[in-house]
């Protein structure tokens, strides 16, 4: 295992939490310290390409969903691990992230053992895209935790930033490791998913109703700001999906609370949103992207000209659809298990 050199060690503590932000560039000290290391990979070759978003587009149609064509992600990124069974081990002998090379990781976050570190992602799919190795050392497989989610949504609130994201593919939902990380990454684009009007399904748990990628969502608003009652109830809807293997993608965003004037520029609440999806091993895909996390949340990363230039709100909203667990089930499901 790789020892971090030159360390960069980030102490935080709550009181830099940021609860309540607006739409300008003020920056917090997180995401200047994180962009100006993402820059400098960026700059010094440490990434397997620059990054460069050769066209983007906002889909015609009810949805608005961000295409970006990403040529570079789709040709030169490492070859995703075959993963067959949400019960796989992590597994020493393939590529893991105690083998990345000590200049990708950015900075430390546990004073300095490099148990939990802020990586860049050497493929990225958009500007400052790094990984939260959350207790790398341990060699988890790709399931979530209750301490790395706590801990994604402490360094989600660092930020100042409302473009910052911050996503979790899991185990056959098209992570491409078995290994325990988070992804984060600045999209500068106004997503549906920010404001859209959600359906209570129990007190604090809200379901996507009127979206193709039918699933969860908890806000933090719900909770007066208290992040242990937050952190609870997501996890036992997450940790519910994988104690009965189903696969889900995890999606964190900024948004405004509902009783806001949506013209106003300040962002107040948090949205954690929950997939239960098919198991994606072994589907064949043919759309030019792939159904992924990012793609449920509305953010379209596009692999092919072709796809770019040919692909309908209608064939997006069938793929997202088709990998979606069956969701009445689903919600049945966890609506017994919520309300007892």
């Amino acid at each position: 295992m790789n020892e971090i050199k030159d360390k960069i060690n980030f102490n935080y503590n709550p009181s830099e939490f940021n609860f309540v932000i607006d739409d300008t560039d003020d920056k917090s000290e997180f995401d200047k310290l994180l962009i100006k290391k993402w820059e400098y990979a960026q700059n010094n070759n440490i990434l397997r390409y620059k990054l460069s978003i050769k066209k983007y587009k906002i889909l015609e149609g009810k949805y608005k969903f961000l295409m970006q064509l990403n040529l570079d992600r789709a040709q030169n990124r490492r070859t995703p691990e075959n993963i067959t069974s949400l019960k796989a081990q992590f597994d020493p002998d393939r590529f893991n992230f105690t083998k990345i090379r000590d200049e990708e990781i950015l900075f430390d976050l546990s004073g300095g053992d490099g148990n939990n570190v802020i990586a860049v992602n050497v493929s990225p799919i958009e500007y400052g895209h790094c990984l939260f190795l959350s207790d790398r050392l341990k060699c988890l497989p790709q399931v979530v935790t209750k301490s790395s989610l706590r801990q994604i949504i402490e360094l989600f609130l660092l930020s100042r930033s409302p473009y910052l994201r911050a996503v979790f593919n899991g185990l056959c939902a098209y992570a491409s490791v078995n290994h325990l990380h988070w992804h984060i990454y600045y999209l500068k684009h106004k997503m549906l998913l920010e404001e859209i009007k959600l359906e209570s399904l129990i007190e604090h748990v809200y379901i996507l109703k009127d979206y193709p990628a039918r699933g969860f969502c908890i806000k933090l608003s719900s909770f007066s700001n208290n992040l242990d009652d937050f952190v609870s109830k997501v996890f036992f809807i997450i940790n519910w999906m994988q104690n009965n293997s189903i696969a889900h993608n995890v999606a964190i965003t900024r948004a405004r609370s509902l009783d806001r004037d949506q013209n106003e520029k300040i962002y107040d609440d948090v949205r954690v949103y929950i997939w239960a999806r098919e198991m994606a091993t072994g589907i064949k895909d043919t759309s030019g992207f792939i159904p992924a996390v990012c793609e449920s949340f509305g953010h379209l990363s596009i692999r092919t000209e072709e796809a770019y230039e040919s692909l309908t709100e209608e064939q997006v909203v069938k793929c997202l659809e088709d990998a979606i667990c069956p969701f009445d089930f689903v919600c049945s499901k966890l609506k017994e298990l919520l309300i007892k």
